[in-house]
């Protein structure tokens, strides 16, 4: 199986549930956005900035190139608009990347450096299936999220993208 697909697939997918996700968590007041509601990065807003500083974390590494926050818990963005604006940004960018990686570097290995320093290698492939299983983790966290505030909470499972596109 060519993986370069499967991953164009999830890239797409990870746009689609995005999109609904913040569609979703535009109808939060400021205040609700920013309260500590006891989630792993506490708030709405802490949710949504990690999920793109380790978005950009792993950009930076396949590609050598681009933002490289300092935390992954830093504040990218304090207000929603601007961190929505950057989320399709960087949804874009994962849907270029993977249009212009090479198919033999699906079968590569991928040598980095931690947040601390320390050097690692891990499988291409599996280090892109991390990427997108990190964001599917916390896009959960927000779902539960948004709940908490009564809101209803977007249908963003897979199959669910997948019947879209029939």
């Amino acid at each position: 199986m060519d993986p370069k697909p499967h991953f164009e697939t999830l890239a797409r997918y990870n746009r689609w549930a995005n999109r609904r996700l913040y569609d979703a968590a535009a109808q939060l007041s400021d205040a609700q956005f920013r309260e500590d509601r006891g989630a792993f990065f506490r708030s709405m807003r802490g949710t949504l900035n990690h999920i793109l500083v380790a978005d950009r974390v792993w950009l930076e590494r396949i590609e050598g190139t681009g933002p490289k926050p300092s935390a992954l818990d830093e504040t990218l963005f304090d207000d929603f608009a601007g961190l929505r604006a950057a989320r399709e940004a960087e949804d874009e960018r994962i849907l270029r990347v993977l249009a212009s990686t090479p198919a033999e570097r699906f079968a590569s290995v991928l040598s980095y450096r931690s947040m601390a320093g320390t050097p690692h290698a891990l499988p291409f492939a599996q280090v892109l299936t991390h990427v997108f299983n990190h964001q599917t983790h916390h896009r959960g966290q927000a779902h539960g999220l948004l709940s908490q505030f009564g809101l209803e909470a977007p249908s963003i499972d897979f199959v669910y993208f997948l019947l879209e596109l029939k």
